[in-house]
């Protein structure tokens, strides 16, 4: 079926919040820029031009100025959320120069060789979630895998206390009612004020990191600590960014890790090969983040009258990168040889972004899904979905993203 670009609906529509990659493709075809009807909202689904527009941060900046969500008609409708310039926005919705001092800041802290220190510590955390599953024989992999194993890992890398996880991961849900686009007004506040808790949270947090001896702090947190008692970083900022951490480090993940569970319990052939061989699996992560990769999109915000390719958008416009569209297969791709491979290699994607704003916790992400499904795999001899218990997705324009994903296991006999 074509899609109706004219209706105000187009992203809110059951089947593409259910499946949005028809709509994708035929965008891809058809409409590589296509506003919003009734907005100033732009998606940008061609992988050109979203190369042209991350590279052009002085006409498309990453400040998080205003949202879409479910207004009063029933259509998409802008929700304010932090003005342009307005020094709260930090790293991911920063641009520079405050963007390159908050990542020159954390890059070292969250490279490949600071974090594969921590394989240890992640693989304590997997085995711990995948006890009680594999006692029972079945579970939901959202509550017991796919939410709690990335709250305790960010609480590792951050320096938090690890009994705060399942706060955490109460306050990130809540706060994803501000990118879901399906919430009404009352959403909208609730988001808000889970935001306002978690930001005290981290102000809390960040204010007794600092009362310790400079250059002893835990982890990330530490690493705050000293920068704002040095200066490099004001209070705020460190407070902006733990709460930012956090965010990115819990949600991300979690949606990857439970996409990942749904993929291979409903194939059991590429569990088989995956267990047979396990070197493959970080490739099977590059093609699932390709494939259905956790975030859409993100946010754009036009400070002054510009252009995408041939399409003019007006100052103050949102502008949204479509990851996901962008990463599916155009017309003029080849066509793989050998379809019966169920693990085809490395697959470039725009799964964790792109440009200086690529996500900083990549590493991470794909350590703790490696490790969760090298564990998982090892210590079955299958797992497939609850047929009596389907899973439920979350519904959500911005983020692919599980509610409840029960799932039967067999223990391995190891």
């Amino acid at each position: 079926m074509t899609p109706d670009l004219d209706d105000p609906r187009l992203l809110l529509t059951d089947a593409v919040l259910d499946n949005p990659y028809p709509l994708y493709d035929y965008l891809r075809r058809e409409a590589p820029v296509c506003q919003l009807a009734g907005q100033d909202s732009f998606l940008v689904v061609d992988p050109a031009l979203i190369r042209d527009v991350v590279s052009r941060p002085g006409d498309f900046s990453s400040n998080l100025v205003s949202v879409l969500h479910l207004g009063g008609t029933g259509g998409l409708a802008a929700f304010d959320m932090v003005p342009f310039g307005d020094p709260t926005h930090v790293l991911a919705t920063a641009d520079p120069p405050a963007h390159t001092r908050h990542r020159k800041l954390l890059q070292s802290h969250l490279s490949p060789a600071a974090l594969n220190e921590l394989t240890p510590s992640i693989r304590q955390i997997v085995d711990a979630q995948l006890r009680p599953l594999l006692a029972a024989g079945e579970g939901d992999f959202v509550a017991g895998f796919s939410d709690p194993i990335p709250a305790l890992a960010i609480c590792v890398v951050l320096g938090l206390p690890p009994t705060d996880a399942p706060s955490l991961v109460r306050l990130v849900s809540g706060i994803g009612l501000l990118l879901d686009g399906v919430s009404d007004v009352d959403d909208m506040e609730r988001a808000s004020a889970a935001a306002l808790e978690l930001l005290i949270y981290a102000r809390d947090h960040t204010d007794a990191a600092r009362q310790r001896v400079a250059g002893r702090g835990h982890g990330l947190l530490g690493v705050l600590a000293d920068a704002t008692d040095s200066g490099v970083i004001s209070a705020d900022e460190a407070q902006y960014l733990l709460v930012l951490l956090i965010n990115a480090g819990t949600e991300t993940t979690s949606s990857l890790l439970a996409t990942a569970v749904r993929t291979l319990a409903s194939r059991p052939e590429l569990q088989d090969e995956l267990r047979a061989n396990p070197t493959c699996i970080a490739d099977a992560i590059e093609e699932l983040l390709r494939d259905e990769g956790p975030f859409q999109f993100h946010y754009r915000w036009t400070p002054s009258d510009t252009t995408i390719g041939k399409t003019s958008i007006p100052a103050n416009s949102r502008v949204l990168l479509m990851w996901a569209a962008a990463d599916r297969p155009s017309s003029v791709e080849p066509i793989d040889q050998n379809p019966e491979r169920l693990v085809r290699g490395p697959a470039p994607h725009f799964a964790f972004g792109r440009g200086m704003h690529f996500c900083i916790g990549a590493h991470l992400a794909r350590l703790e899904a490696t490790i969760a499904l090298e564990r998982l795999l090892s210590r079955t001899s299958a797992f497939s979905l609850d047929p009596d218990h389907p899973p439920i997705r979350r519904p959500s324009i911005s983020l692919r993203r599980h509610l409840s994903l029960p799932i039967r296991l067999v223990a391995s006999q190891k």
